[in-house]
């Protein structure tokens, strides 16, 4: 799966889901390869040694948690 287009299409998904709910849904059956590309996609470092349920904690907070947490913080 982790061809470039895949990433950025995964990459482009996760922008546009509202709750790391979903986010962890949707990458939770991805295989851990694909996790750790979709990791390196997104520049995060320091993931090769993380469990699979960490990798994808990892990834829908740098994601999705982000995002919520600026658009609350802009909103104070």
């Amino acid at each position: 799966m982790s061809s470039r287009d895949d990433l950025t299409g995964a990459v482009d998904r996760l922008a546009t889901m509202t709750n790391r709910a979903d986010g962890t849904a949707y990458l939770s059956p991805w295989p851990l390869r694909d996790l750790r590309d979709l990791a390196a996609e997104l520049g995060l470092r320091g993931v090769g040694g993380l469990r699979k349920a960490d990798l994808v904690e990892r990834l829908v907070e740098q994601t999705i948690g982000y995002r919520l947490t600026s658009t609350a913080l802009r909103r104070r």
